[in-house]
């Protein structure tokens, strides 16, 4: 191989390696930020509302704390997150139907009254943790399970949607 080819392959040698260095430090923060939560509804004035919320804005609302045991987990767990009733009222939206969405299109609905008796969580941490896509989030709707033991038994483990990303209230 002649000298200019040895260069010229060499420069082109580094140029690729800089690139996907660059790609390597670069898009790590892209693929590890999840998924926003989209909120819709009316407000009282019934004005149409769609807000979409990273998990950090969730993290910005005054975080409660739920200890529970879940039937997917081993043991109990500490959730932290926005109370839903606390996240709703914040935006004004009209009382009304709530339908829970999930990113693999699992759905579910909960009634405005049931959300006020049982004060389901937005979690955003697990054990301190962040959740992830892969652990249940970044948005999992949590129920005590065990301060009211009668969900366990009347259906609202279906409601305890994981990997949520949109909830929409229906008055």
């Amino acid at each position: 191989m002649s000298p200019v080819k040895s260069i010229s392959f060499a420069v082109d040698t580094f140029r690729l390696s800089l690139t996907l260095l660059c790609c390597l430090l670069v898009m790590p923060a892209f693929a590890l930020s999840p998924p926003p939560i989209v909120l819709t509804g009316l407000t009282q004035e019934n004005y149409p509302v769609e807000i979409e919320l990273t998990r950090e804005e969730i993290a910005s609302f005054q975080q409660e704390t739920i200890i529970t045991t879940l039937p997917w987990i081993n043991g109990s767990a500490s959730f932290s997150g926005v109370n839903l009733q606390s996240l709703l009222t914040h935006y004004q939206l009209k009382p009304g139907t709530i339908h829970l969405s999930a990113l693999n299109q699992y759905s579910a609905e909960l009634t405005w009254q049931d959300m006020e008796k049982y004060q389901p969580l937005l979690a955003i941490r697990r054990d301190n943790e962040w959740m992830q896509v892969r652990d249940y989030g970044p948005f999992w709707l949590i129920f005590s399970l065990d301060t009211y033991p009668e969900l366990a038994d009347n259906g609202f483990q279906d409601k305890m949607v994981w990997q949520l990303n949109k909830i929409s209230v229906v008055p």
